[in-house]
C-alpha cells in the first residue's frame, strides 16, 4: 500500500515511531497538527503547506530523538513534495504517480521502496474534489511576496488575498503545536 502526498509531507516508517516515539504510532496520530495524517502498513505521513510548519515539526521530532538527515540523505524522516517528490536521495522510499479515480485524475503517493502498490491510504475525511490534489496552486516565494495580503488568522488558519485574482486562498499553520516532548 502507499500514502498520498500532497503539499509537503513527512514520511516516517511505523517501526521508528514504535520505537522513538512515546506513546508510539498512536499517540503519534493523535499529536500531530491537522486532519492530514495517514498510514498504510509500513509508514506514516502528516502533510504542510509551508516549508516553516514542516521545519518546526521536524525540529520537534528531532528534539525526540530522530534523525532526518545523514550525510545529504534522509535517514528517518523524510520529506516529500506533491510536484517534486522526495526531496533527498531516501534508501527506504519511493514515489509514484498513480490514477485512482476514473478519467486523468492522479495522485503522488509514496511507499516503502519496491512494494508491491496496493492502494493508497488517504486521511480521515478526505474528498479529491476538495483536496490540494485538485485545486494547489504553486508560486515561488517572490511571487508570494508580490500577490499574497494577508487578511486574518483564525483557528490555525492564514487567510490571504491573491492581489492578482482576488480570490481568497488559505494556509493551515501548524508550526506552533508541538508533539509529546
Amino acid at each position: 500500500m502507499a500514502v498520498l502526498v500532497e503539499a509537503i509531507s513527512v514520511v516516517i516508517r511505523l517501526e521508528t515511531l514504535a520505537e522513538k516515539y512515546t506513546g508510539g504510532v498512536d499517540q503519534y496520530a493523535q499529536d500531530c497538527p491537522n486532519g492530514t495524517f495517514c498510514m498504510d502498513g509500513n509508514i506514516v505521513r502528516v502533510g504542510f503547506m509551508s516549508p516553516d510548519d514542516v521545519n518546526a515539526f521536524i525540529e520537534n521530532l528531532e528534539c525526540l530523538g530522530f534523525r532526518c538527515v545523514i550525510d545529504e540523505e534522509y535517514d528517518e524522516i523524510a520529506v516529500v513534495d506533491q510536484f517534486d517528490g522526495i526531496i533527498l536521495p531516501c534508501e527506504w522510499l519511493e514515489c509514484l504517480d498513480v490514477k485512482i479515480f476514473e478519467g486523468d485524475q492522479k495522485l503522488m503517493v509514496c511507499q516503502i521502496k519496491d512494494s508491491a502498490f496496493s492502494g493508497v491510504a488517504l486521511p480521515y475525511g478526505w474528498d479529491y474534489e476538495t483536496s490540494l490534489s485538485k485545486r494547489i496552486m504553486t508560486m515561488t516565494s517572490e511571487s508570494e511576496k508580490k500577490r499574497m495580503i494577508f487578511l486574518r488568522h483564525e483557528d490555525g488558519v492564514d487567510f490571504h488575498l491573491d492581489a492578482l485574482t482576488g480570490q481568497e486562498y488559505w494556509i493551515e499553520r501548524s508550526a506552533n503545536r508541538h508533539t509529546n516532548a
